[in-house]
């Protein structure tokens, strides 16, 4: 049998959970009551995050910290740090500012002017430079009157200003005069006195102030209860150096933009140029305006250089610093609506933002993704103020998985901050989809966010257990040990990935075009609702000539049979010899609307619209169906000869039931890990087996490494009956609110099931629901199943005393044998709604909101 089944089913499964766990530096005395209610939740890790911190890496910091980490290693809990004293990592608290000010961020910035010539002794007025606002150079360009494009040749006229002016004789025509400063100017307002990421020495300020007194105070535990550091959301932090037209908002902050400080170090323009073949300093006007054919390449020379310096001076340092001392290093930039691929809030560039941690990394919070909202635009609390699926759904959490399977140090685990800032009325049956969601497309380790000390805590909420007052507590318990169990079935197996998909970074950059590259999203929705997987493939991967066998190109033991090429106007040259390579080797190369410029490969243009056609023609669906169900997602992985398939049916409302052929025939087992369930099955010789799913629901397939005897000791799955009685006693009803939810005072008796929240009800109701009733039962109902039908939004049932178990989502069904008799049986529903309803906290007004209690309808299903 294959050893982690094996583990799963002797109850031994590894901890795939660290929920932020908030320090306001007022709480001391219960700390160890909060450690143990993180414990009970079944998360076996932590991470501490100053949110913020009164002290933080001061007296009260240690003293509190001394509790959590001596708790924690009583508990064999292992403890992370989040990085600063508040997020984004970047503000070394406050120890740059006040002792290393020389090492804050520079930004290159141009101011320019245009000019009509003929005119001898032309002036213009210049600004006196100063200590933080220096002349670079200043370079004269021929315009295009009817656009701001910009020609050549290009004149050279530093050396005449002086005085405060610049004095030349401007040639006929157009000119565009542009001034360039390296300047502190730029920066995000609330980050000018973050650390630059682009400079080691700027970095190591970080280490000096919360990563050596860490170190210092608690040696002991680093590499044992101390597992390592977090960083949350840095980024390169420029931004608008004067007012303009161009801002597109947060996520949209690039190359090609006018009025967009970059960033910017003393090395650059040396490494651009030495890339280039010349002076770089006349050419980088191309990083705001169009320069024509040289545009993309004097951009791609200047992102290689912003993203790899972001990469080697912040990342790395961190990273080795953290390996040298015992511990990992983990965290996240911010991705949203592509962010991962531009400056501003973000890195750059997903993959080199990653490289030199330890994990991949993630987030979902801020109703980023919306369950049944998958091909729908929506409203959210990101900026802007909706969320794009595409890009969500699609793409995002495919990224972060990449990234773990491509690259070796990362041993394929892709980690994610997830359930922040959706609000209270982010109940369990949500968390559980958006688990599933995230599961499905790879992510292995998680962060659930957050666990806080203080209730109400406006900040963000959900905030796990909320001091005793959560009724959802319950079920999110469930679900953590639920997740830790398909994380380990699923632990140490290699994805089935035949296509990769090239990363659009370097396509989006070298675009003259704001919108000229096609972006990752459009393909991974196409591949996705074709049930094809993928890997996002990053250029650098390709540029080092990957090694090729059979058609098949192999990175970190993955073999790609497909390259998938977004329509992409320019790509780096060695991007392009790298894909030559493969396409001469047999890799099969697909170009979707163009091949770009200057590539001489030999590849298929396959016109986008055309894409979903051709997956089809070359059967590089993972499963077969025999109808399209589109909300049917799976992953496949392989382990040491078994075969592992997660399947989740994301639909909210139809159930699959559905013939499934699978690559591989035979025994398998179908284990249901919420319930802790295993059946046994058989496929017929084609590979087909029989699927069926509720909304909500979830089930691990595996074959292979199973003896005979091991598979028949599996009982086989039973019959749902068809036979339905309705139940409809008299219900004793009674309420426990938020306050106590043990104590429970009579609300009404009632036949007909109704929404406690409901219009003239109880609409500011938020607790335990208890329903009791007496049933009466044939010999035959009595081993059938209950199904309570809709619920709002956990339910935990017991009859005639015996506890039936916890229901934390769809399908709210439970196996009567064994503790329902014939004749007359004590029935008792114990309900469980969010705290939404009392708190209506800011985040839940963007969430549908579920009735409260049980709807019905009430049913026993029997032979």
């Amino acid at each position: 049998m294959d050893l982690k089944l094996s583990e799963y089913l002797s109850g031994k499964v590894g901890n795939h959970l660290l929920p932020f766990f908030w320090q306001h530096g007022d709480h001391h005395d219960r700390l160890v009551e909060q450690v143990a209610r993180i414990a009970a939740s079944g998360c076996r890790a932590l991470c501490v995050e100053s949110r913020p911190h009164k002290d933080f890496c001061g007296e009260t910091w240690w003293r509190d910290m001394d509790v959590i980490l001596a708790e924690c290693e009583k508990r064999n809990m292992k403890v992370w740090i989040l990085d600063d004293n508040h997020f984004p990592t970047g503000n070394a608290n406050g120890l740059l500012k006040a002792k290393y000010p020389e090492l804050r961020k520079w930004h290159l910035v141009e101011h320019h002017v245009d000019m009509i010539g003929p005119m001898k002794d032309a002036g213009l007025l210049v600004n006196d430079p100063t200590d933080e606002h220096q002349l670079l150079g200043a370079f004269a360009y021929a315009r295009n009157e009817l656009d701001e494009t910009l020609a050549e040749p290009i004149i050279d006229v530093t050396d005449k200003v002086h005085d405060g002016q610049l004095i030349w004789d401007v040639p006929r025509g157009c000119w565009r005069v542009f001034f360039l400063y390296k300047s502190r100017q730029g920066a995000l307002g609330h980050q000018k006195d973050f650390i630059d990421m682009m400079r080691k020495e700027s970095v190591e300020v970080l280490i000096e102030a919360v990563y050596q007194p860490h170190w210092e105070h608690y040696s002991k535990y680093f590499g044992k209860t101390l597992a390592g550091f977090f960083s949350d959301e840095p980024g390169l932090g420029n931004a608008w150096f004067r007012n303009t037209s161009m801002d597109l908002g947060m996520y949209n902050r690039r190359v090609g933009m006018p009025a967009l400080a970059m960033p910017w170090h003393d090395d650059i323009q040396a490494a651009m140029t030495a890339e280039l073949g010349e002076n770089a300093l006349p050419l980088l006007p191309a990083l705001w305006y169009d320069l024509g054919e040289k545009t993309g390449l004097v951009r791609l020379a200047f992102m290689d250089q912003v993203t790899r310096r972001y990469r080697d001076c912040f990342v790395k340092t961190l990273g080795n610093w953290c390996r040298e001392h015992g511990v990992e290093y983990i965290g996240h930039i911010i991705e949203d609506m592509n962010a991962h691929g531009r400056m501003g809030c973000s890195g750059g560039h997903y993959f080199r933002s990653q490289e030199g941690q330890d994990m991949s990394g993630m987030d979902v919070v801020l109703h980023q993704v919306m369950p049944g909202m998958s091909h729908i635009k929506h409203t959210s609390t990101t900026f802007g103020g909706f969320a794009d699926p595409e890009f969500f759904q699609y793409t995002l959490p495919k990224l972060c998985s990449s990234a773990a399977q491509i690259e070796p140090s990362f041993r394929g685990r892709a980690m994610c901050e997830v359930f922040g800032a959706f609000g209270w009325a982010e109940g369990t049956p949500f968390m559980k989809w958006l688990m599933d969601f995230l599961l499905v497309r790879g992510i292995n380790q998680f962060v659930p966010h957050a666990f806080s000390p203080t209730f109400p805590d406006p900040d963000c909420p959900p905030h796990f257990g909320a001091e005793g007052h959560d009724p959802q507590f319950p079920g999110f318990t469930k679900l953590m040990g639920y997740t830790n169990r398909v994380c380990h079935l699923l632990d140490g197996g290699k994805p089935v990935v035949d296509v990769a998909l090239l990363y659009h970074a370097e396509a989006e950059w070298m675009s003259r075009d704001l919108n000229g590259a096609m972006l990752n999203q459009k393909p991974a929705r196409v591949l996705m609702d074709n049930h094809v997987d993928f890997h996002i493939m990053p250029g650098d991967v390709l540029a080092k000539l990957p090694k090729v066998e059979d058609g098949k190109f192999i990175v970190n033991g993955n073999r790609y049979g497909y390259l998938i090429v977004p329509e992409s106007p320019m790509l780096p040259p060695a991007v392009i010899s790298g894909i030559a390579c493969l396409a001469d080797k047999g890799v099969k190369v697909w170009f979707l609307d163009q091949a770009p410029e200057k590539c001489d490969v030999l590849a298929t243009i396959v016109p986008f619209d055309e894409l979903s056609a051709l997956l089809q023609r070359e059967k590089l669906q993972g499963i077969g169906l025999q109808q399209p169900l589109r909300e049917l997602r799976f992953t496949h992985l392989k382990r040491k000869g078994t075969d592992i398939f997660f399947f989740v049916n994301e639909n909210l409302y139809d159930a699959v039931d559905a013939k499934v052929t699978l690559p591989v025939a035979g025994q398998y087992l179908q284990i249901d890990p919420l319930e802790e369930k295993v059946v046994r099955g058989k496929t017929n010789a084609k590979g087909t087996m029989t699927l069926k799913l509720a909304p909500y629901e979830s089930a691990v397939v595996v074959l292979g490494n199973l003896t005979d005897q091991e598979w028949k000791s599996f009982p086989m799955p039973k019959r749902c009956g068809t036979n339905v009685l309705e139940l409809k006693p008299e219900y004793k009803v009674e309420l426990a609110s938020w306050e106590n939810l043990e104590a429970f005072e009579p609300y009404c008796k009632t036949t007909e099931l109704f929404n406690v929240t409901g219009h003239g009800k109880n609409p500011a109701f938020s607790g335990n629901i208890r329903y009791k009733a007496t049933i009466q039962l044939t010999a035959e109902q009595a081993k059938g199943i209950l199904d309570l039908g809709v619920v709002g939004q956990t339910a935990q049932v017991w009859l005639n005393g015996k506890d039936l178990g916890l229901r934390i989502c769809p399908p709210y069904q439970f196996n009567l044998a064994g503790a329902a008799k014939s004749g007359e049986n004590k029935l008792e529903i114990l309900v469980a709604n969010t705290l939404a309803n009392k708190v209506r906290d800011r985040f839940s007004f963007f969430v549908q909101l579920t009735p409260s209690g049980l709807m019905g309808p009430v049913e026993v299903r029997s032979r």
